[in-house]
């Protein structure tokens, strides 16, 4: 019974997962909070769209929202979320005919995801 508890929780979750926005959302807080103006630049979204996934992550307690004033800050729940999503790419197996593609654009998006974590850490290194 406690299996089958977990499995349906788990199945949940990676469903709430199941959308290339909502991980690209996961990716760009992987280190910090950001406004939905900020995940709306950096994605080149819409802004409604940023804001309908934001709910969905919040509802399902993958995202936590901090107000300040008129201003909503979102962060991940756990951290360490970001990083399991990295290392998901390893899983995605493409089959010959779209492997090229698929496999350079994984290496993009882990180099790029990579750089931007190791750019923002020693920003912020820097700072201090």
């Amino acid at each position: 019974m406690d299996r089958k508890v977990v499995s349906e929780e788990l199945s949940r979750f990676f469903g709430v997962l199941a959308h290339p926005l909502r991980i690209l959302i996961v990716q760009e807080l992987r280190d910090g909070e950001r406004t939905v103006t900020d995940l709306k630049d950096a994605l080149i979204v819409p802004q409604g769209s940023v804001s309908q996934h934001l709910a969905i992550l919040r509802a399902n307690r993958i995202v936590q929202e901090r107000r300040v004033g008129r201003n909503v800050y979102y962060h991940l729940r756990q951290k360490e979320l970001a990083d399991l999503v990295v290392q998901c790419i390893t899983f995605v197996i493409p089959d010959d005919k779209e492997s090229r593609r698929i496999l350079t654009a994984l290496d993009s998006a882990r180099s790029k995801w990579s750089q931007n974590s190791s750019s923002k850490k020693t920003s912020k290194r820097n700072r201090s």
